[in-house]
């Protein structure tokens, strides 16, 4: 059975990389009255192609780990691997984002946190409503997309229990009752149009991606020709599609990708980088909102009145370097060493 993990790493990479440079673009544009895009207007769907990504690469990793895992009683197991990983570091940035909204409110002008909020944050239940996000998240912003994927875990787990293609039955049928919801139930309320947002459909894209390869057993292998057209086709469905039309080209890319192998895997500097931001990038997302916040006001301080262009590309690349090397710096220190302690004490 085929399991790419080296295209599943660059693709969580890949991944970080554009959600943070979209998020970047939309601190850096706080600097200036004049009219930053660095993107060309793109950023927000860089973003979105980031998530999406983000989303596929965890349900190919989630399935291709536990596919035998099926109706094996090792539901537990899943369920302590999969805490073990998040919730060191994200436990701790909540908790550094609830001192400094107590000590300093007006970092957080459009966010008001009540106590409650604090509690839903540790369970994963959204509750803060950001106005720029037109969103609920949890008391950290970027934890949003934990809040997703600690639902599909739970669907997961659930599926485990059963026999493989049962378990797999569940799990499907599941998200995309959820996912009708968005069309079946019109509804205000900020919750069900959380929990019935569509993106859960990009964690079954993986699953279904890792599922069929299989049944494909020739050992093909990536050549330029076709890295151009998952490019080609990534870039067509990101700019020009939206709903089943977008999901069903990026499933086909993503397919691909993860399916051939790569002939050769130089030690060269960009599959290095990509490699460290790909096992970092859980701590990369959790932290990068918050620091990103921090240094935005600095740079308030330092840039002061209106600045150029070529200021604000700076600006954009410091936010960035910042945030992958603070990111990777707290993977190594904390994420990696609590997670190995934690696995430990559970077995």
């Amino acid at each position: 059975m085929k399991n790419n993990l080296l295209a599943s790493t660059w693709l969580q990479a890949v991944a970080c990389l554009l959600i943070v440079l979209s998020n970047a673009e939309s601190f850096v544009t706080q600097l200036s009255p004049v009219k930053f895009s660095a993107f060309g207007g793109y950023a927000s769907s860089l973003g979105q192609l980031g998530v999406f990504l983000f989303f596929m690469t965890s349900g190919y990793l989630v399935a291709s780990l536990h596919w035998n895992d099926f109706g094996e009683g090792k539901v537990m197991a899943f369920i302590k691997g999969r805490l073990v990983k998040i919730l060191p570091v994200y436990y701790l940035f909540t908790l550094i984002t609830i001192v400094f909204w107590v000590i300093y409110p007006a970092w957080f002008p459009s966010t008001k946190v009540e106590p409650v909020d604090n509690l839903l944050s540790l369970i994963f239940i959204p509750s803060v409503y950001i106005k720029e996000l037109h969103s609920l998240t949890p008391v950290i912003s970027a934890g949003w997309i934990f809040c997703y994927q600690m639902l599909f875990y739970m669907i997961f787990s659930v599926g485990l229990l059963l026999a493989r293609r049962s378990g797999l039955t569940f799990i499907f049928l599941s998200i995309i009752v959820l996912a009708a919801a968005s069309i079946t139930v019109q509804s205000d309320n900020l919750w069900i149009k959380f929990y019935t947002n569509p993106v859960m459909l990009y964690f079954l894209s993986g699953v279904l991606c890792f599922a069929l390869q299989p049944r494909l057993s020739t050992p093909w292998y990536h050549t330029g020709y076709s890295l151009l057209v998952i490019s080609f086709l990534t870039i067509v469905a990101t700019i020009f599609m939206h709903g089943t039309a977008q999901l069903m080209v990026l499933t086909f890319s993503f397919f691909i990708l993860t399916f051939f192998s790569f002939r050769y895997v130089s030690n060269s500097a960009v599959s290095k980088v990509l490699s460290a931001v790909g096992v970092a990038s859980y701590s990369i997302f959790v932290c990068h909102r918050l620091l990103m916040g921090a240094m935005e006001k600095i740079l308030h301080y330092l840039l002061p009145g209106e600045n150029g262009q070529i200021t604000l590309y700076v600006a954009l690349l410091v936010l960035v370097m910042a945030s992958l090397s603070v990111g990777y710096l707290i993977y190594w220190l904390i994420e990696r060493r609590a997670s190995m302690f934690l696995r430990v004490k559970a077995g």
